[in-house]
């Protein structure tokens, strides 16, 4: 049985050691992720050591990628990773992908879902009670728009060398909204995998793709930096609300959603004030704004069930879901699969979703429809409600060239890469990554790109719904173009906060993106609310603080 490491660095990444090669994630979450992944793809089981330097779990993943319940014990700090995080090295590439399930309106990570104010909640720690597989499991962050990123390649860079590791850094507070829970997050992802195109055999090669277009704004992405807690935003706070030092919370539109332990708060993201105070019986394990009969609301869930609170109301509505009910949230609708079956959230019930047809994968629900593809398309929108169908032919970037991987569909678009015959995910051949409209079929923006890249990567979608990324790009959701290229800059992308991206320079100091330039700055962004005008931070003091735009730059 294979044997996989996942630890906490001094750089503040998890790394995962696996097969005698190491990579690096953002959270906990998206390494049990790839090894979920990995477990389903090789029907091999897993053991894995979870270490943050002052407790560690043993789990074990079956070969359908569930986690078996774990033992919790006391470890000293792991020990040091056979390949240094810097390699280039990383484990076997998957031969599936997920579809990504981010915001909607806004986001939870891949889209974003709360703020709170007042609750006594978990401190800055890795691990927490958690009750995907009982109280043993450490949460990497409990909430999460979209299924969890599928795992990025480092870049293909000279390694770098490593912080010495005297002390073995703990995790700061659970903030970053797009996460999965341990656990939960393999049984959240199985469900809307996207089928790898296996392309049919050619004796020839694939030939370089040229494209029409000069796309590398990454030779204006400049590095500096700032003594504003948030660039363009005021640095005196409009309201603040402070929350016990062990509270998990997240952030979007339609709230600050803060838990600890079995109490849980939803502060109003515009004043601070509580909206909504309750009690769970376990943690939740996703959170998402979302629209449910076209009304904006807080989605979140805990176990079998789901609570939405609309805009407006002060108490949330509880929905049933079916046993082991996965969710997607990458269009504006969430998907809920249960087996064979898919639903959405109505105003007061589970709504059934047509069920495509075999071959085809569901890869999201908005404006009444449900988006699904087979392997060369098209994609096919149907009614949830009358059952019609309407199909959209996508544009093809050039004539010799197929679908070779569907990469999402959401928020208007549909996204894909194609290559030439006998290019697959993973075969190092030059490829298209291209934007459609859903509307139409038509190319949005198409860049072009290597399997190396893009091939085993996620489109991730922000909180706001306003941008996306996937690997070194960046895109305007609304429009659908790219907007930088960080290919040639050493900074690596996070998941949006609105139009500001939380990153890294040279995989060690924090950043802030806005435009083209990277702020250095170490604030825990977790949402930009009100149109772009209000950014709320969650402070090292435990205490939520929300900014205004400074005049000169607000809706610019």
């Amino acid at each position: 049985m294979p044997r996989a490491l996942i630890s906490v660095s001094q750089d503040g990444y998890t790394y995962l050691s696996l097969n005698g090669a190491t990579s690096r994630y953002s959270d906990t979450g998206q390494a049990m992720t790839y090894l979920g992944d990995y477990a389903r793809a090789t029907e091999t089981p897993v053991s894995v050591t979870i270490d943050d330097g002052s407790q560690g779990v043993e789990v074990e993943l079956d070969a359908d990628g569930r986690i078996v319940p774990a033992q919790s014990l006391q470890t000293t700090p792991a020990a040091e990773p056979t390949t240094a995080p810097g390699s280039t090295q990383s484990p076997e590439p998957i031969p599936e992908s997920t579809a990504d399930g981010n915001p909607g309106p806004t986001s939870a990570s891949e889209d974003d879902s709360a703020d709170a104010d007042t609750l006594p909640i978990n401190p800055d720690t890795t691990s927490a009670e958690a009750g995907a597989g009982g109280e043993d499991y450490p949460l990497g962050t409990p909430y999460s728009g979209p299924a969890a990123p599928a795992p990025p390649k480092p870049k293909q860079k000279a390694p770098r060398k490593r912080p010495p590791r005297t002390k073995q850094r703990r995790l700061g507070r659970l903030t970053v909204p797009g996460l999965v829970l341990i656990g939960i997050a393999i049984l959240m992802i199985g469900a809307f995998v996207v089928p790898n195109i296996v392309p049919t055999s050619a004796p020839e090669t694939p030939q370089t793709i040229n494209s029409g277009q000069q796309l590398n704004p990454s030779s204006d992405l400049t590095v500096e930096a700032t003594d504003d807690v948030v660039p363009s935003f005021e640095n005196t706070p409009t309201w603040e609300a402070k929350i016990p030092a062990s509270a998990s919370v997240t952030a979007s539109d339609r709230g600050v959603l803060v838990v600890d332990g079995n109490a849980l708060q939803v502060l109003d993201s515009t004043t601070g004030k509580v909206r909504y105070s309750g009690t769970v019986e376990e943690s939740p394990t996703f959170a998402v704004d979302t629209l449910i009969a076209g009304r904006p609301a807080l989605l979140w869930q805990v176990g079998d069930t789901a609570q939405a609170l609309f805009d407006g109301e002060s108490a949330p509505r509880s929905y049933s879901l079916p046993t082991n009910a996965r969710i997607s949230s990458a269009g504006t609708s969430v998907l809920i699969k249960s087996g064979n079956k898919l639903a959405t959230f109505g105003a007061d019930r589970l709504i059934d979703v047509p069920t495509p047809d075999s071959g085809s994968t569901p890869m999201a629900v908005e404006n009444g429809e449900l988006y699904s593809a087979d392997y060369d398309g098209p994609v096919v929108a149907t009614n949830i409600e009358s059952g019609d169908q309407r199909s959209i032919d996508l544009e093809s970037p050039a004539d010799d060239l197929r679908i070779i991987k569907w990469i999402s569909a959401g928020h208007g678009k549909v996204i894909a890469l194609w290559g030439e015959q006998g290019a697959s995910t993973n075969s190092g051949h030059r490829i298209q990554l291209v934007v459609h409209s859903l509307e139409d079929g038509s190319i949005l923006s198409t860049v072009t790109t290597t399997t190396d890249i893009v091939g085993e990567m996620s489109w991730v979608r922000g909180q706001g719904g306003q941008r996306a990324y996937i690997g070194p790009y960046l895109f305007d959701l609304e429009t659908g173009l790219l907007l930088v290229d960080t290919t040639r800059a050493d900074v690596n992308l996070s998941e949006p906060r609105g139009t500001i991206v939380p990153c890294t320079i040279d995989n060690e100091a924090a950043c802030l993106l806005a435009g083209q330039t990277a702020y250095r700055s170490d604030t825990r962004l977790l949402a930009v609310t009100g149109g772009g005008d209000l950014a709320i931070v969650d402070g090292a003091d435990s205490t939520i603080r929300a900014y205004a735009k400074r005049p000169e730059t607000a809706n610019g």
